[in-house]
Formats: C-alpha cells, sequence, structure tokens
C-alpha cells in the first residue's frame, strides 16, 4: 500500500471549477502547505465569467439549488450539508462586504414540475424522504399556505400560473432550493482559498502558464507499472508533484486518456433571453421567482429546466438528450464558443422543445436573443468518479469527474468528501465504493457510441439565428 501523502509534500490540482476549488480549499484547511491548482483561463481578471471567455461548467451566471434526490438520500444529505456552508458563506460575504455583500445562494425554492397526472417515483419518493417542511406536493389544497409559512412566494407554487391560466399543475416544490450565483460563489471560494491561506496555495491561472498539455510520467522498474509525477503546462514548463488531482469536468478525457472508459463530455442545450420590459424584470426576478425543472427525467420528450433572470437574461436549458462531439482520439471533445473551432449554435432538437414551452407557459417572450451548448461529465449511471486512478502506480493520480450535472449545488460539501477519499483513512465506505473507478456501474446512460449514437453532434441540424423567433410580436 502506497503510503499516505505528507502535508509538505506538492500537491497539483488541475482545474480550479468546482471541483478542483473545493479540493483546493479542503485540502488547505487539513494542514496542506503545498497546494498549486492550475486553469487555463485566467479567472482572477475575466472572474468566471462566461461573457468573458470562460467556458467552464462552473463559469455561469446561475445554478440551481436542490437537495430533493427521491431515493438517493446520500446526495439529498450532501446538498443540505453544501447549504449549511452557503448559508454561512451568504453571512460571511454580507459581513466582509464582498463584491457589494449580496449573498451567492437564494432560497427562493427549487419546482419540478410534470404533465403527468400522477406523481412520478422521483418525487414521490422525494416527498417520502425530506422533511414535510422541505418538501411540498404543488397540487395539495394547502401548498400555498405552506409555502408562505416558510417565506416563499406563490410563484414557488405556480410559477407559470398554470391554475390561473386552467392548465394542469402537479409536482413537488423543495423549499431548500433556488439558485446559486454560480460565477460570484467561484471567485468567493478562491478568495477564501488566497486569503485564508497565502503561503500555501499558487495559483497558476491563464493561457500557457495554466493549460497543461500532458502529465509526467515515470516507469516503476519493478513492475513496469507508470507512475504519475506532475504535468507539463503549455509554455513548456514542468511541475513535479507527489499527487496530481485532476478536476476537468468534460476536458478530463483529454487529460486522462483512461477516464474515456468512464467519462464522456456531452453538451446540454441552452438559450439566453434578454429582458428589458420593467414588469416582465419584476415578474421574473430572482428575489422572487424560483428556479425550475418540467418533466425532467422524461428523457428526451421532457428534461427542461430554468431559472428567473439575473443580469438582464433569463436562462432556459434542455437536458433530455445531451449531445457528444466524437472525434477520432475522443469519445467526446468539448466544443464550445471559444473552442479553437468554436459553436455557438445548439440542435434544433432541443431548441424547439424550449420553444414549445415558452410559448406555452412564458408569454412574455418573443424571440431568444443567444444560444449556447452547456457541457457535462457523464458517467455511466450520474454517479461521481472520485478516486485514484488505477492504471497509475503509487497513488501518483486522483481524478475527479462524472458530475453529470449536479456537482455545483454540493459546492459547500464535496471538498470534504474529496479530501476524505484522497487521505483514504478518513473515507466514508458507501461514498468511497460509490465513487470509486473500479466498481461496476449500471449502464443508465449510453456512452463512447462514437459517431454510431444518434446524439453525436455530426448527426443533428444545427439551429442558426432564424429559429430563435418563438412568437412574432410581444413587448418583452
Amino acid at each position: 500500500m502506497p503510503k499516505q501523502i505528507s502535508k509538505t509534500e506538492p500537491i497539483i490540482i488541475v482545474g480550479a471549477g468546482v471541483s478542483g476549488l473545493s479540493t483546493a480549499y479542503a485540502l488547505l484547511k487539513r494542514g496542506f502547505e503545498n497546494v498549486h491548482i492550475f486553469d487555463k483561463r485566467d479567472y482572477i481578471t475575466q472572474g468566471y465569467n462566461y461573457f468573458k471567455g470562460c467556458d467552464s461548467p462552473s463559469s455561469d451566471m446561475n445554478k440551481i439549488f436542490r437537495a430533493a434526490y427521491g431515493e438517493q438520500t446520500h446526495y439529498q444529505k450532501m446538498s443540505l450539508d453544501s447549504r449549511k456552508v452557503f448559508l454561512n458563506w451568504n453571512q460571511m460575504i454580507k459581513d466582509c462586504n464582498f463584491e457589494g455583500g449580496d449573498p451567492v445562494y437564494l432560497n427562493s425554492g427549487n419546482i419540478h414540475l410534470t404533465s403527468h397526472h400522477e406523481l412520478p417515483l422521483f418525487e414521490t419518493l422525494t416527498l417520502q424522504n425530506m422533511a414535510p417542511s422541505q418538501a411540498i406536493r404543488v397540487s395539495d389544497s394547502d401548498a400555498i399556505e405552506k409555502a408562505g409559512r416558510i417565506g416563499l412566494p406563490l410563484s414557488a407554487v405556480d410559477p407559470f400560473e398554470m391554475k390561473r391560466r386552467g392548465k394542469h399543475l402537479e409536482g413537488v416544490l423543495d423549499t431548500t432550493g433556488g439558485m446559486i450565483i454560480s460565477d460570484k460563489c467561484c471567485r468567493w471560494v478562491l478568495h477564501l482559498c488566497r486569503s485564508e491561506f497565502p503561503d500555501n496555495l499558487t495559483t497558476h491561472l491563464g493561457a500557457d502558464i495554466g493549460e497543461i498539455d500532458h502529465l509526467l510520467l515515470e516507469y516503476v522498474k519493478d513492475t513496469g507499472k507508470k507512475k504519475c509525477v506532475g504535468i507539463k503546462t503549455k509554455d513548456k514548463a514542468l511541475h513535479f508533484a507527489r499527487l496530481v488531482v485532476t478536476a476537468c469536468g468534460p476536458w478530463t478525457g483529454e487529460v486522462v486518456p483512461e477516464a474515456q472508459e468512464k467519462l464522456e463530455a456531452t453538451g446540454g442545450t441552452v438559450v439566453l433571453i434578454k429582458v428589458t420590459n420593467p414588469k416582465t424584470l419584476e415578474k421574473y426576478s430572482e428575489k422572487n421567482f424560483p428556479t425550475w425543472t418540467y418533466d425532467v427525467r422524461d428523457k428526451g420528450i421532457g428534461g427542461l429546466y430554468g431559472f428567473p433572470i439575473r443580469n438582464g437574461y433569463m436562462k432556459i436549458g434542455y437536458r433530455g438528450l445531451k449531445w457528444t462531439n466524437p472525434t477520432k482520439t475522443l469519445n467526446s471533445q468539448v466544443k464550445t464558443a471559444y473552442s479553437d473551432c468554436p459553436e455557438t449554435n445548439v440542435p434544433i432538437f432541443g431548441l424547439k422543445l424550449i420553444k414549445q414551452f415558452i410559448a406555452e407557459h412564458i408569454p412574455e417572450v418573443r424571440k431568444i436573443d443567444k444560444t449556447r451548448l452547456c457541457w457535462y461529465s457523464d458517467s455511466e449511471d450520474n454517479d461521481f468518479l472520485i478516486s485514484y486512478s488505477p492504471q497509475y502506480a503509487d497513488n501518483s493520480l486522483f481524478t475527479i469527474g462524472g458530475d453529470s450535472g449536479h456537482a455545483f449545488m454540493m459546492f459547500g460539501s464535496i471538498g470534504e468528501v474529496i479530501a476524505d477519499i484522497i487521505m483514504e483513512s478518513d473515507a466514508d465506505p458507501f461514498l468511497k465504493d460509490l465513487f470509486s473507478w473500479t466498481r461496476k456501474r449500471e449502464p443508465i446512460n449510453a456512452i463512447n457510441k462514437g459517431i454510431e449514437d444518434p446524439r453525436a453532434l455530426c448527426n443533428q441540424l444545427m439551429a442558426t439565428e432564424n429559429d430563435w423567433v418563438v412568437r412574432e410580436s410581444s413587448k418583452l
């Protein structure tokens, strides 16, 4: 068994998104003295701002927070543990007036709407496993009263006024849920790392100096097994470390080729709608409108989710089908507005479903203003991959991936889980096994289908600006 890493030995973390930041902060709090974090984006100057060239999943205006997890009570606990940290961060941010003191977690509710007349199993199990004050069935006659008692508005129960319009209303309101201000949350945790541990953390952020070119390998003489001893960055500098942690999200397969067996980069469909009308801004304000999902587990015909307005934009996404981009060397390569071969369009299939929902339920919206692909790191079973990579000797490479779209809500707690598994002796046996590399996983998601996959971008008809019109006339 390899000896446990010393707290004075260098640790490299590749990736400064949720997984990388939370890991760095957890290790620093445990007394590790030589932590280095690398990323190709200069997040100190670019601020995790998508509009300023940041295209990681963490670089966004907002993310959904929920603790509703059906029968997966381990994720429910991780989310609720994270929520406690978010509330503490809100207070700390207010006390020190960080970037004006506004919170990073807004408890406006997260509603799971369904077109079905009976609650789907996931929502039924959520009601069973959450406290009555945490989960409310919105079709109950006293749902509005229950939500009001804990300070949530009518819009949290019926955000699209379905009852008033004579439409079907069914679903579950997660009263612990709401919205995370994702770019600010990342800036805050990076600030905590740098301000609390200035002598123990070194950041390498930006083009060339922060972008990994490849892992540095040695070969163990007795076994012939490879060992990771550091990384080479695009500026040709060599950086050596006792442990390399890859927290690269959908780019994981590019950095750790063996991870393609377990993970695949997939792109969801996202639209942004610019709002200027004062009444519309007020109606869908982040102060009084929840985050929402609609038939989110109905695969191809469902999978919609959305947000209140932030910075003048309403964001709506579709993830019922997530797209792949297979190449000759990768099972799926990330392609964003800032890639070498940029992409700002989305498959028309997902766009049409979003437009259909808008046309039926959001009358103020006339057209879409921007589209983009939002990239995930998907595992076969939607469970994280948080594990030493068994192909590398002496526990020299540790891989974090497989977030499958639910890492950000656990920002406040997942770093401790990762650090526990890194240190091994402290790890929860259930979570260590669940997130392990070697566990056989149920193939809920079909990965590694190549260009034969009907989800491959090369098989899609891509939308253009001509497809952005929702209705011919309306005042937005």
